[in-house]
């Protein structure tokens, strides 16, 4: 998986909107497969927020 870098400065709204754009399919092919597997969108997508939080707060993966 490559991400390419930002082309906006740090701080500037499109430099968010941009790694948002890029980030997007990702979690969509996250959602995907964990659907495809037998979760429901909601769990997937619940499952995805608190990874998040838990980066957030530098909890460790389970």
């Amino acid at each position: 998986m490559q991400i390419p870098p930002p082309t906006h400065e740090l701080g500037e709204m499109q430099r968010t909107m941009e790694c948002e754009e890029l980030v997007h399919p990702l979690i969509d092919a996250i959602v995907s497969a964990a659907t495809s597997s037998g979760w429901t969108v909601e769990e997937a997508l619940m499952a995805v927020e608190e990874v998040v939080k838990d980066i957030r707060t530098n909890k460790p993966s389970a």
